[in-house]
Protein backbone atom coordinates (compact mmCIF):
# COMPACT_ATOMS: atom_id res chain seq x y z
CA UNK A 1 0.00 0.00 0.00
CA UNK A 2 1.17 3.36 -0.89
CA UNK A 3 1.54 6.02 2.07
CA UNK A 4 -0.42 9.11 1.59
CA UNK A 5 1.11 12.20 1.78
CA UNK A 6 0.03 14.59 4.69
CA UNK A 7 -1.91 17.52 3.10
CA UNK A 8 -0.36 20.30 2.85
CA UNK A 9 -1.80 23.91 3.58
CA UNK A 10 -2.26 26.49 0.59
CA UNK A 11 0.15 29.34 -0.04
CA UNK A 12 -1.94 31.38 1.05
CA UNK A 13 -2.03 30.20 4.41
CA UNK A 14 1.83 29.92 4.63
CA UNK A 15 2.28 33.35 3.58
CA UNK A 16 -0.05 34.98 5.77
CA UNK A 17 1.88 33.22 8.19
CA UNK A 18 5.15 34.95 7.29
CA UNK A 19 3.92 38.45 7.26
CA UNK A 20 2.59 37.78 11.38
CA UNK A 21 5.64 36.13 12.38
CA UNK A 22 8.38 37.78 10.66
CA UNK A 23 7.47 41.68 10.32
CA UNK A 24 8.99 43.91 7.88
CA UNK A 25 9.72 40.70 5.76
CA UNK A 26 9.46 41.13 1.24
CA UNK A 27 7.22 38.65 -0.68
CA UNK A 28 6.28 39.14 -4.01
CA UNK A 29 3.75 38.37 -6.54
CA UNK A 30 6.62 36.66 -8.58
CA UNK A 31 7.67 34.93 -5.57
CA UNK A 32 4.73 33.15 -5.02
CA UNK A 33 4.16 32.40 -8.75
CA UNK A 34 7.63 30.59 -8.43
CA UNK A 35 6.89 28.45 -5.49
CA UNK A 36 3.11 27.36 -6.93
CA UNK A 37 5.08 25.88 -9.71
CA UNK A 38 7.04 23.60 -7.21
CA UNK A 39 4.08 23.65 -4.58
CA UNK A 40 1.86 20.70 -6.18
CA UNK A 41 5.40 18.66 -6.72
CA UNK A 42 7.03 18.43 -3.28
CA UNK A 43 6.38 16.49 -0.38
CA UNK A 44 4.87 17.93 3.00
CA UNK A 45 7.69 16.77 4.54
CA UNK A 46 10.10 18.88 2.69
CA UNK A 47 8.01 21.65 2.78
CA UNK A 48 7.75 21.42 6.34
CA UNK A 49 11.48 21.61 6.57
CA UNK A 50 11.83 24.34 4.53
CA UNK A 51 8.88 26.24 6.09
CA UNK A 52 10.67 26.11 9.46
CA UNK A 53 14.11 26.90 8.26
CA UNK A 54 13.02 30.21 7.17
CA UNK A 55 10.81 30.54 10.53
CA UNK A 56 13.78 29.80 12.24
CA UNK A 57 16.31 31.79 10.56
CA UNK A 58 14.13 35.23 10.56
CA UNK A 59 14.51 35.01 6.56
CA UNK A 60 13.55 38.44 5.54
CA UNK A 61 12.37 36.72 2.09
CA UNK A 62 11.37 33.56 3.57
CA UNK A 63 9.07 32.35 0.17
CA UNK A 64 12.27 32.97 -2.16
CA UNK A 65 14.02 30.91 0.77
CA UNK A 66 11.74 28.10 0.20
CA UNK A 67 11.68 28.26 -3.43
CA UNK A 68 15.86 27.86 -3.30
CA UNK A 69 15.84 25.23 -0.73
CA UNK A 70 13.08 23.09 -2.33
CA UNK A 71 15.12 23.06 -5.47
CA UNK A 72 18.39 22.08 -3.62
CA UNK A 73 16.36 19.42 -2.01
CA UNK A 74 15.61 17.76 -5.56
CA UNK A 75 13.38 14.91 -3.95
CA UNK A 76 13.23 11.29 -5.59
CA UNK A 77 10.77 12.30 -8.34
CA UNK A 78 13.26 15.40 -9.36
CA UNK A 79 9.85 17.34 -10.35
CA UNK A 80 11.70 20.30 -10.13
CA UNK A 81 15.03 20.45 -10.94
CA UNK A 82 15.80 22.71 -13.60
CA UNK A 83 19.62 22.00 -13.83
CA UNK A 84 18.95 19.12 -15.97
CA UNK A 85 16.74 18.51 -19.07
CA UNK A 86 14.31 15.74 -18.89
CA UNK A 87 13.11 12.96 -21.69
CA UNK A 88 11.06 9.69 -21.64
CA UNK A 89 13.02 7.02 -23.74
CA UNK A 90 11.05 3.53 -23.92
CA UNK A 91 9.07 4.13 -20.47
CA UNK A 92 13.12 5.08 -18.70
CA UNK A 93 13.92 8.29 -17.14
CA UNK A 94 16.62 10.01 -19.48
CA UNK A 95 18.69 13.36 -18.02
CA UNK A 96 20.89 15.01 -21.15
CA UNK A 97 22.94 17.58 -19.22
CA UNK A 98 23.65 21.13 -20.26
CA UNK A 99 25.90 21.55 -23.43
CA UNK A 100 28.31 23.91 -22.14
CA UNK A 101 30.22 24.45 -25.35
CA UNK A 102 27.65 25.36 -26.98
CA UNK A 103 26.94 28.35 -24.54
CA UNK A 104 30.33 29.13 -24.22
CA UNK A 105 30.43 30.12 -28.34
CA UNK A 106 27.20 31.84 -27.69
CA UNK A 107 28.56 33.47 -25.23
CA UNK A 108 31.57 34.49 -27.28
CA UNK A 109 29.58 35.47 -30.28
CA UNK A 110 27.76 38.23 -28.12
CA UNK A 111 31.16 39.02 -26.99
CA UNK A 112 32.68 39.70 -30.58
CA UNK A 113 29.34 41.78 -31.64
CA UNK A 114 29.83 43.91 -28.97
CA UNK A 115 33.65 44.24 -29.63
CA UNK A 116 32.62 44.96 -33.07
CA UNK A 117 30.50 47.05 -32.49
CA UNK A 118 31.94 49.12 -30.06
CA UNK A 119 35.69 49.34 -31.81
CA UNK A 120 33.80 51.10 -34.44
CA UNK A 121 33.05 54.31 -32.34
CA UNK A 122 36.10 53.94 -30.91
CA UNK A 123 38.66 52.77 -32.70
CA UNK A 124 40.46 48.98 -33.46
CA UNK A 125 41.33 47.87 -29.77
CA UNK A 126 38.84 49.83 -27.83
CA UNK A 127 36.98 47.06 -26.56
CA UNK A 128 39.55 45.24 -25.26
CA UNK A 129 41.63 48.02 -23.63
CA UNK A 130 38.09 49.21 -21.65
CA UNK A 131 37.64 45.84 -20.41
CA UNK A 132 41.31 45.42 -19.72
CA UNK A 133 40.77 48.83 -17.69
CA UNK A 134 37.67 47.46 -15.87
CA UNK A 135 39.32 44.11 -14.77
CA UNK A 136 42.57 46.42 -13.13
CA UNK A 137 40.07 48.85 -11.44
CA UNK A 138 38.61 45.97 -9.93
CA UNK A 139 41.72 44.52 -9.03
CA UNK A 140 42.70 47.71 -7.49
CA UNK A 141 39.11 47.65 -5.26
CA UNK A 142 40.36 44.64 -3.89
CA UNK A 143 43.73 45.46 -2.78
CA UNK A 144 41.94 48.29 -1.28
CA UNK A 145 39.43 46.16 0.78
CA UNK A 146 42.26 43.87 1.80
CA UNK A 147 44.25 46.97 3.11
CA UNK A 148 41.71 48.24 5.02
CA UNK A 149 40.87 44.80 6.43
CA UNK A 150 44.78 44.20 7.34
CA UNK A 151 44.15 47.91 9.22
CA UNK A 152 41.50 46.88 10.95
CA UNK A 153 42.28 44.29 13.32
CA UNK A 154 39.89 45.55 16.22
CA UNK A 155 35.96 44.05 15.77
CA UNK A 156 33.41 46.43 15.02
CA UNK A 157 31.67 47.55 18.73
CA UNK A 158 28.42 46.73 19.40
CA UNK A 159 25.89 49.15 19.04
CA UNK A 160 25.11 50.96 22.10
CA UNK A 161 22.04 51.18 23.91
CA UNK A 162 21.30 54.91 22.89
CA UNK A 163 21.14 53.45 18.94
CA UNK A 164 18.38 50.70 19.87
CA UNK A 165 14.93 51.73 18.67
CA UNK A 166 12.12 52.84 21.55
CA UNK A 167 10.98 48.99 20.92
CA UNK A 168 14.04 47.34 21.93
CA UNK A 169 14.56 49.73 24.88
CA UNK A 170 11.09 48.73 26.32
CA UNK A 171 12.24 45.25 25.87
CA UNK A 172 15.57 45.29 27.43
CA UNK A 173 14.28 47.39 30.69
CA UNK A 174 11.65 45.13 30.95
CA UNK A 175 14.29 41.85 30.63
CA UNK A 176 16.38 43.97 33.51
CA UNK A 177 13.77 44.45 35.93
CA UNK A 178 12.80 41.03 35.99
CA UNK A 179 16.44 39.89 36.59
CA UNK A 180 16.53 42.18 39.22
CA UNK A 181 13.13 41.64 40.82
CA UNK A 182 14.27 37.91 40.81
CA UNK A 183 17.45 38.91 42.98
CA UNK A 184 15.19 41.04 45.40
CA UNK A 185 12.83 37.82 45.77
CA UNK A 186 15.62 35.58 46.38
CA UNK A 187 17.25 38.33 48.59
CA UNK A 188 13.85 38.03 50.81
CA UNK A 189 13.55 34.36 50.61
CA UNK A 190 17.29 33.96 52.05
CA UNK A 191 16.94 36.65 54.91
CA UNK A 192 13.27 34.66 55.40
CA UNK A 193 15.00 31.04 55.47
CA UNK A 194 17.88 32.73 58.06
CA UNK A 195 15.66 34.34 59.77
CA UNK A 196 13.73 30.81 60.58
CA UNK A 197 16.76 28.72 61.53
CA UNK A 198 17.31 30.91 64.12
CA UNK A 199 13.94 30.85 65.60
CA UNK A 200 14.24 27.40 65.18
CA UNK A 201 17.62 27.20 67.23
CA UNK A 202 16.62 29.50 69.91
CA UNK A 203 12.88 27.84 70.49
CA UNK A 204 15.32 24.68 70.65
CA UNK A 205 17.52 25.81 73.31
CA UNK A 206 14.87 27.32 75.25
CA UNK A 207 13.13 23.58 75.40
CA UNK A 208 16.78 22.37 76.28
CA UNK A 209 16.74 24.75 79.13
CA UNK A 210 13.18 23.97 80.24
CA UNK A 211 14.49 19.95 80.56
CA UNK A 212 17.75 20.59 82.07
CA UNK A 213 15.60 22.83 84.78
CA UNK A 214 12.93 20.34 85.35
CA UNK A 215 15.90 17.46 85.83
CA UNK A 216 17.20 20.14 88.59
CA UNK A 217 13.95 20.41 90.50
CA UNK A 218 12.96 16.76 90.29
CA UNK A 219 16.28 15.95 91.57
CA UNK A 220 16.06 18.33 94.28
CA UNK A 221 12.76 16.96 95.15
CA UNK A 222 13.43 13.76 95.89
CA UNK A 223 16.49 14.53 97.71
Amino acid sequence: MIAMDKEKPSIEVVVNYFKANIPGCGITDAEIDDLKQLYPKVSYKDLSRVFHQALNQHAMQPVSYMTRQLRILRPEADPFNTQVNQKTAYGKRVEQGTDWDTKQVEIDQIRGTNRQAYDQVHGMGAFDRKKKQECEELHQKFVELERQAKQKNQPTPAAGYDTWSDEDKVWYDNLVDGVMQLFKEDEINRKKAKQEAATKRRAKAEHAEQVQDFIRRTRKVQA
